[in-house]
């Protein structure tokens, strides 16, 4: 059997990724019709996983060593993926980011540099918002905390429920 359709499956899957952290970073009326559901997100999701698995599970009945390159392959990006954003790593690159712009525009104050930063990355925020961020955070270290946090959509910002129980 070739692992060809494994394959294909697999790529789907994560295919399927890309297009749900597509769909969850846009504004709801961004969206088109279908995704402003409120159960695309969790059938998105439980599609592409099922992809996945699926694609995985094909791969392993065709050839243990493609499975395992497979798998190997996605537990590598994944982690990868989490080391990228985190906290500490995020940090390190707005360090960076202000160095970088201290070099280029000395005149600026610590405020001023955090407030460019966050609005080269972030224009949806809005002045507002990303000033109120940086009168709260004034250092680079609590300013990257939290936008780490805002990036991965906390509760209290990203306007989903508190979990009960």
């Amino acid at each position: 059997m070739s692992p060809v359709p494994g394959i294909i499956v697999v790529v789907l899957g994560l295919l399927g990724m890309v297009l749900s952290v597509h769909f969850k970073g846009l504004r709801y009326f961004d969206r088109p019709s279908v995704a402003r559901h409120s159960w695309f997100d969790p059938a998105l999701d439980l599609v592409k996983w099922l992809l996945l698995l699926a694609g995985l599970a094909l791969l392993a009945r065709a050839s243990l060593a493609s499975f395992f390159v497979a798998a190997g392959t996605l537990v590598v990006l994944g982690c990868y993926r989490r080391f990228i954003r985190s906290a500490r790593f995020q940090q390190r690159l707005l360090a960076r980011d202000c160095a970088s712009l201290r070099r280029n525009r000395p005149e600026l104050s610590d405020e001023e540099m955090l407030f460019e930063i966050a609005l080269r990355r972030h224009p949806r925020w809005g002045p507002e918002l990303i000033e109120q961020m940086v009168r709260d955070y004034p250092t680079v270290e609590a300013f990257a905390r939290i936008m780490v946090k805002m990036e991965r959509g906390f509760r209290g910002f990203s306007g989903k429920r508190a979990s009960s129980g």
